[in-house]
Protein backbone atom coordinates (compact mmCIF):
# COMPACT_ATOMS: atom_id res chain seq x y z
CA UNK A 1 0.00 0.00 0.00
CA UNK A 2 2.70 2.53 0.92
CA UNK A 3 6.01 0.68 0.49
CA UNK A 4 6.93 2.29 -2.85
CA UNK A 5 7.53 6.04 -2.99
CA UNK A 6 4.40 7.64 -4.41
CA UNK A 7 4.74 10.23 -7.21
CA UNK A 8 3.12 12.89 -5.00
CA UNK A 9 5.85 12.77 -2.37
CA UNK A 10 8.62 11.92 -4.82
CA UNK A 11 7.96 15.22 -6.57
CA UNK A 12 8.12 17.17 -3.31
CA UNK A 13 11.22 19.17 -2.37
CA UNK A 14 11.47 17.70 1.15
CA UNK A 15 11.16 13.96 1.78
CA UNK A 16 11.56 12.13 5.13
CA UNK A 17 14.66 9.94 5.33
CA UNK A 18 12.49 6.89 6.03
CA UNK A 19 10.87 7.13 2.61
CA UNK A 20 14.25 7.41 0.89
CA UNK A 21 15.80 4.41 2.67
CA UNK A 22 17.06 1.90 0.14
CA UNK A 23 16.75 4.22 -2.85
CA UNK A 24 19.64 5.38 -5.00
CA UNK A 25 20.13 9.15 -5.09
CA UNK A 26 22.30 10.48 -7.88
CA UNK A 27 24.31 13.70 -8.00
CA UNK A 28 25.30 13.71 -4.32
CA UNK A 29 28.89 14.47 -3.27
CA UNK A 30 30.77 12.02 -1.05
CA UNK A 31 30.27 14.04 2.12
CA UNK A 32 26.50 14.22 1.62
CA UNK A 33 26.35 10.49 0.86
CA UNK A 34 28.29 9.72 4.02
CA UNK A 35 26.15 12.12 6.05
CA UNK A 36 22.90 10.56 4.89
CA UNK A 37 24.15 7.02 5.36
CA UNK A 38 25.40 7.57 8.92
CA UNK A 39 22.36 9.66 9.85
CA UNK A 40 20.10 6.87 8.59
CA UNK A 41 21.87 4.31 10.77
CA UNK A 42 21.40 6.57 13.80
CA UNK A 43 17.73 7.22 13.06
CA UNK A 44 16.82 3.56 12.46
CA UNK A 45 18.83 2.54 15.57
CA UNK A 46 21.41 0.49 13.64
CA UNK A 47 23.74 2.78 15.58
CA UNK A 48 21.80 2.93 18.87
CA UNK A 49 22.06 5.73 21.43
CA UNK A 50 25.28 5.45 23.39
CA UNK A 51 27.11 3.36 20.80
CA UNK A 52 30.63 4.46 19.94
CA UNK A 53 32.55 4.32 16.68
CA UNK A 54 35.51 5.87 14.90
CA UNK A 55 36.02 7.68 11.62
CA UNK A 56 38.14 4.76 10.44
CA UNK A 57 35.46 2.16 11.16
CA UNK A 58 32.82 4.10 9.22
CA UNK A 59 35.20 4.84 6.36
CA UNK A 60 35.96 1.14 6.11
CA UNK A 61 32.26 0.22 6.27
CA UNK A 62 31.31 2.61 3.48
CA UNK A 63 34.57 2.11 1.56
CA UNK A 64 35.39 5.79 1.33
CA UNK A 65 38.19 8.00 2.64
CA UNK A 66 38.13 9.49 6.13
CA UNK A 67 37.72 13.08 4.91
CA UNK A 68 34.03 12.87 3.81
CA UNK A 69 33.28 10.82 6.94
CA UNK A 70 34.91 13.48 9.13
CA UNK A 71 32.93 16.23 7.40
CA UNK A 72 29.71 14.23 7.70
CA UNK A 73 30.29 13.70 11.42
CA UNK A 74 30.82 17.44 11.86
CA UNK A 75 27.35 17.98 10.39
CA UNK A 76 25.89 15.28 12.63
CA UNK A 77 27.42 16.98 15.67
CA UNK A 78 25.64 20.20 14.66
CA UNK A 79 22.44 18.16 14.34
CA UNK A 80 22.94 16.96 17.92
CA UNK A 81 23.00 13.30 16.87
CA UNK A 82 26.62 12.50 17.77
CA UNK A 83 29.16 13.72 20.31
CA UNK A 84 32.94 13.68 19.91
CA UNK A 85 35.00 11.83 22.50
CA UNK A 86 38.51 13.20 23.16
CA UNK A 87 40.94 10.90 21.34
CA UNK A 88 38.32 8.14 21.38
CA UNK A 89 36.10 8.66 18.35
CA UNK A 90 32.41 9.46 18.55
CA UNK A 91 29.31 8.36 20.45
CA UNK A 92 25.67 8.48 19.35
CA UNK A 93 23.79 11.04 21.43
CA UNK A 94 21.32 9.65 23.97
CA UNK A 95 17.55 9.96 23.81
CA UNK A 96 16.39 11.88 26.88
CA UNK A 97 12.95 12.73 28.20
CA UNK A 98 13.70 16.46 28.11
CA UNK A 99 14.95 16.44 24.53
CA UNK A 100 12.03 14.25 23.47
CA UNK A 101 9.56 16.63 25.09
CA UNK A 102 11.23 19.59 23.36
CA UNK A 103 11.21 17.77 20.01
CA UNK A 104 7.54 16.82 20.31
CA UNK A 105 6.61 20.36 21.33
CA UNK A 106 8.40 21.75 18.28
CA UNK A 107 6.69 19.18 16.07
CA UNK A 108 3.30 20.29 17.44
CA UNK A 109 3.98 23.95 16.68
CA UNK A 110 5.25 23.31 13.16
CA UNK A 111 2.83 20.57 12.06
CA UNK A 112 -0.27 22.39 13.31
CA UNK A 113 0.65 25.55 11.42
CA UNK A 114 1.48 23.52 8.32
CA UNK A 115 -1.90 21.77 8.43
CA UNK A 116 -3.70 25.10 8.76
CA UNK A 117 -1.67 26.65 5.93
CA UNK A 118 -2.22 23.66 3.63
CA UNK A 119 -5.96 23.73 4.30
CA UNK A 120 -6.09 27.46 3.68
CA UNK A 121 -4.18 27.22 0.39
CA UNK A 122 -5.86 24.02 -0.71
CA UNK A 123 -4.23 20.67 -1.46
CA UNK A 124 -4.20 19.47 -5.07
CA UNK A 125 -6.43 16.53 -6.00
CA UNK A 126 -3.66 13.90 -6.47
CA UNK A 127 -2.20 14.77 -3.06
CA UNK A 128 -5.65 14.66 -1.43
CA UNK A 129 -6.23 11.23 -2.92
CA UNK A 130 -2.92 10.04 -1.52
CA UNK A 131 -3.70 11.53 1.89
CA UNK A 132 -6.99 9.65 1.95
CA UNK A 133 -5.22 6.35 1.24
CA UNK A 134 -2.61 7.02 3.93
CA UNK A 135 -5.28 8.04 6.47
CA UNK A 136 -6.72 4.52 6.36
CA UNK A 137 -3.49 2.62 7.01
CA UNK A 138 -3.89 2.69 10.80
CA UNK A 139 -7.29 1.05 10.42
CA UNK A 140 -5.50 -1.72 8.53
CA UNK A 141 -2.88 -1.88 11.29
CA UNK A 142 -5.57 -2.31 13.94
CA UNK A 143 -7.08 -5.12 11.85
CA UNK A 144 -3.71 -6.85 11.57
CA UNK A 145 -3.54 -6.33 7.80
CA UNK A 146 -0.28 -4.31 7.78
CA UNK A 147 2.82 -4.21 9.97
CA UNK A 148 3.90 -1.36 12.23
CA UNK A 149 6.70 -0.41 9.83
CA UNK A 150 4.21 0.30 7.04
CA UNK A 151 2.05 2.34 9.40
CA UNK A 152 5.08 4.40 10.40
CA UNK A 153 5.91 5.03 6.74
CA UNK A 154 2.31 6.07 6.08
CA UNK A 155 2.29 8.53 8.97
CA UNK A 156 5.60 10.07 7.88
CA UNK A 157 4.43 10.44 4.29
CA UNK A 158 1.08 11.89 5.42
CA UNK A 159 2.73 14.69 7.40
CA UNK A 160 5.39 15.24 4.74
CA UNK A 161 2.75 15.88 2.09
CA UNK A 162 1.09 18.44 4.35
CA UNK A 163 4.45 20.09 5.09
CA UNK A 164 5.25 20.39 1.41
CA UNK A 165 1.83 21.91 0.69
CA UNK A 166 2.20 24.53 3.43
CA UNK A 167 3.44 27.01 0.83
CA UNK A 168 6.66 27.82 2.67
CA UNK A 169 9.82 26.00 1.56
CA UNK A 170 11.82 26.66 4.72
CA UNK A 171 8.86 25.74 6.88
CA UNK A 172 8.52 22.45 5.03
CA UNK A 173 12.21 21.64 5.44
CA UNK A 174 12.07 22.35 9.18
CA UNK A 175 9.17 19.94 9.59
CA UNK A 176 10.91 17.14 7.69
CA UNK A 177 14.04 17.60 9.83
CA UNK A 178 11.90 17.27 12.97
CA UNK A 179 10.13 14.20 11.60
CA UNK A 180 13.47 12.54 10.88
CA UNK A 181 14.61 13.07 14.47
CA UNK A 182 11.22 11.99 15.78
CA UNK A 183 11.52 8.69 13.89
CA UNK A 184 14.44 7.67 16.11
CA UNK A 185 12.36 8.38 19.22
CA UNK A 186 9.33 6.52 17.86
CA UNK A 187 11.45 3.47 17.04
CA UNK A 188 12.90 3.46 20.54
CA UNK A 189 9.41 3.74 22.03
CA UNK A 190 8.25 0.83 19.85
CA UNK A 191 11.09 -1.34 21.17
CA UNK A 192 10.08 -0.59 24.76
CA UNK A 193 6.32 -0.98 24.18
CA UNK A 194 5.72 -2.80 20.86
CA UNK A 195 2.00 -3.04 21.58
CA UNK A 196 1.58 0.75 21.47
CA UNK A 197 0.21 2.17 18.23
CA UNK A 198 -1.61 5.21 16.95
CA UNK A 199 -5.39 4.84 17.24
CA UNK A 200 -7.32 4.67 13.95
CA UNK A 201 -9.07 7.86 12.94
CA UNK A 202 -6.46 10.51 13.78
CA UNK A 203 -5.12 10.91 10.26
CA UNK A 204 -8.61 10.61 8.79
CA UNK A 205 -9.79 13.54 10.94
CA UNK A 206 -6.94 15.69 9.63
CA UNK A 207 -7.63 14.60 6.05
CA UNK A 208 -11.32 15.53 6.30
CA UNK A 209 -10.46 19.03 7.51
CA UNK A 210 -7.92 19.45 4.71
CA UNK A 211 -10.43 18.33 2.12
CA UNK A 212 -12.97 20.81 3.53
CA UNK A 213 -10.29 23.55 3.45
CA UNK A 214 -11.04 24.18 7.12
CA UNK A 215 -7.84 25.77 8.43
CA UNK A 216 -8.94 25.96 12.07
CA UNK A 217 -10.25 22.41 12.00
CA UNK A 218 -7.05 21.08 10.41
CA UNK A 219 -4.97 22.89 13.02
CA UNK A 220 -7.01 21.41 15.86
CA UNK A 221 -7.06 17.87 14.44
CA UNK A 222 -3.28 17.96 13.99
CA UNK A 223 -2.81 19.38 17.48
CA UNK A 224 -4.77 16.52 19.02
CA UNK A 225 -2.65 13.98 17.19
CA UNK A 226 0.68 15.61 18.02
CA UNK A 227 -0.16 16.04 21.69
CA UNK A 228 -1.37 12.44 21.94
CA UNK A 229 1.90 11.22 20.43
CA UNK A 230 3.87 13.46 22.79
CA UNK A 231 2.03 12.14 25.83
CA UNK A 232 2.24 8.48 24.82
CA UNK A 233 5.92 8.58 23.84
CA UNK A 234 6.98 10.26 27.09
CA UNK A 235 5.01 7.72 29.10
CA UNK A 236 6.63 4.83 27.24
CA UNK A 237 10.16 6.22 27.53
CA UNK A 238 9.65 6.80 31.25
CA UNK A 239 9.17 3.01 31.59
CA UNK A 240 12.69 2.37 30.28
CA UNK A 241 14.97 0.52 32.71
CA UNK A 242 17.64 3.19 32.21
CA UNK A 243 15.19 5.85 33.39
CA UNK A 244 13.85 3.84 36.31
CA UNK A 245 17.40 3.15 37.55
CA UNK A 246 18.64 6.71 37.05
CA UNK A 247 19.98 8.55 40.08
CA UNK A 248 17.58 11.23 41.31
CA UNK A 249 19.49 14.39 42.17
CA UNK A 250 18.60 16.81 44.94
CA UNK A 251 16.86 19.90 43.50
CA UNK A 252 19.15 22.93 43.70
CA UNK A 253 16.42 25.04 45.32
CA UNK A 254 16.23 22.66 48.30
CA UNK A 255 19.89 22.92 49.21
CA UNK A 256 20.62 24.90 52.39
CA UNK A 257 22.20 28.35 51.91
CA UNK A 258 25.99 28.49 52.02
Amino acid sequence: MVRDIHPVIMGAPHIPALLLAGTEETGLDRTTRAYRAIRRQIIDLTLPPGSSFSEASLAQQWRISKTPVREALARLRRDGLVDALPRAGYVVSPITLQDTDDLCALRTLLSCEAAAAAARRGVEAPALERLEVLSKVHFALAAGEVELEEALQAAMEFEAIIANFSGNNRFGKAIIDVLDELERVLRMAALIAPEAASPPGELEAIFERLRARDADGAHEAMRKRCERVRRDVLQVLAKSHSVSRAHIEMPASSLPPA
